[in-house]
Formats: structure tokens, sequence, C-alpha cells
């Protein structure tokens, strides 16, 4: 938005589809340098804004995570806001939100940036929204694991980018896998990870994959290490799960069933 720094969240009218207006406008204080506020880094609106009711969920990048009531479109106002910047990293401590309003929890996600791990820790959380007044974070999803007999001893050995990208987000379609306990997250160079959070305060990974090392780059430049960048997720209600990568396009998966043991040797 000109006159800002970064991304802000503004509301637009649709009534005639052929001349949208905006109808709104909400930043983070400091990120208006037309008004003569001065900004703070890392702080931009970042991901789909997710409305419940009269309430917006937004994912603002180092300012984590803002709740707006949105009663009157012309005039937002915060309700609450969760920060994860520090200790987690600043330039996209929030990159995605989604509210599960059925359990008073929300899943927060920051996005890895800088390859090789050159940056502070990403998470992915479990947030309690009963107030929204005041979001508590309960938990931090587990830091994935590389298979055995792989060559590093963690994913930043492996190197590329290791972190949280995109959830499965698309709640809004009727087309979409709507579950309010198994959450499907992109890492990166850590494929897709799913996790059952049936116990928020104790989430466990049950599934997880890692696409096979890619043989020609696509992009992005700079070039770094060529290694598998898994970037997003999408799961439907039949239970296909469909993933891409950077470098290696699409891939269609489906969970198996199976014993917790089994899963730990065969996922």
């Amino acid at each position: 938005m000109p006159g800002y720094s970064g991304n802000i969240y503004v509301i637009i009218d649709i009534a005639d589809p052929s001349q949208p207006v905006e109808a709104g406008r909400w930043w983070v204080p400091g990120q208006c340098e037309q008004c003569g506020e001065t900004p703070t880094p890392g702080v931009s609106l970042h991901g789909p804004p997710y409305v419940q009711g009269n309430l917006v969920y937004i994912p603002y990048g180092a300012a984590g995570m803002v709740i707006l009531d949105i009663s009157d479109v012309s005039n937002p106002q915060k309700v609450g806001q969760l920060g994860f910047t520090p200790p987690f990293l600043s330039n996209i401590g929030a990159h995605s939100i989604v509210p599960i309003p059925d359990r008073n929890l929300a899943f927060v996600n920051s996005e890895a940036i800088a390859e090789d791990c050159n940056e502070a820790l990403n998470h992915a959380s479990i947030v309690d929204i009963a107030d929204p007044s005041n979001p508590k974070l309960l938990s931090v999803l587990p830091v994935p694991v590389p298979p055995r007999g792989l060559p590093y001893r963690n994913f930043c050995e492996k190197r590329g980018r290791f972190g949280p990208h995109n959830p499965n987000q698309h709640r809004h379609s009727r087309f979409t896998d709507h579950s309010d306990h198994i959450f499907y997250l992109t890492y990166f160079n850590a494929g897709l990870r799913v996790f059952d959070t049936s116990d928020p305060r104790l989430p466990r990974e049950i599934a997880y994959f890692i696409p096979p090392p890619p043989t020609r780059r696509y992009g992005p430049l700079p070039a770094g290490a060529l290694v598998n960048q898994t970037e997003d997720v999408l799961v439907d209600t039949r239970g296909y799960i469909y993933v891409d990568d950077k470098n290696e396009g699409l891939w269609i998966l489906r969970m198996t069933e199976g014993n917790d043991e089994q899963d730990d040797q065969d996922r």
C-alpha cells in the first residue's frame, strides 16, 4: 500500500464487482510512513486473513498473530495480539493462521527464509483463542527429525530452507478437508509433515512425505543447495493430499491406515 511499510489489512467492498472500493483498513502502529510513523523491520501482513463471524485472524510477520473486530468494517479494532518475535525469527514470525473455532484453538506458523538455518528458530504453534483478547500459547509442534539412514543428523545439515511454510488452509471450500485435529504443514526440505493435535498440549507427528532429491533446478535464484523444497499443501474431502515442490512439481498422496508402532517404522 503506498505510504506504508510492508503489507497492511484492507477490506474491499465488491457489491459491484466491476467497481470494487475500499471499505476499511488497519495497520500495526509504525507502518504508516506517510503519517510520520517509524516502521519496525519484519512487520507486514502475510498469508490470508481468516474471518470468523465478526473477528478476523491475521498473520502479521514480526507482529505475530493479530485479532481484529470487524463488526464495523470501516473501522476495524484490535481485540488481541500474540507475538512470536522474539524468540522466534523476526522476518516472517507469523506466516499463516488456521483458526478452529469449535475447539477454541488456532494453528499459527512462521516461514523459514534463510537457507541452511541461518536465522532464529522457526515455529509451528497451537494457540488458545477462547478469549480473543488474551490469546495464549499452548504448545509448539515437534521439530521434524530425519528418517534413519540418511547422511545428515538434522534437516539444517541437509541444506536449503528448513522450516514451516503453508498449512492446509482453504477451510472456506466445501471440497477441502476440515479436520479439527489433523494438521497438514509443508516444511521445505523436510517435505510434508502431518500432526495429530487431539491433545493440543501434546501434539505428535503421525506421518510425513519427503520427495526424492531433485535432479534439475528450475528455481529460485540465487541458487543454494539443490534439495527438495516442499511449498504448498491442499487436502480434499476424499483424502487426497496435493503437495508441490519448487524443482519437482506436483505430488498426489494419500495417508494409509496402520497402528502407531508400524507407522513409526514405515511412515
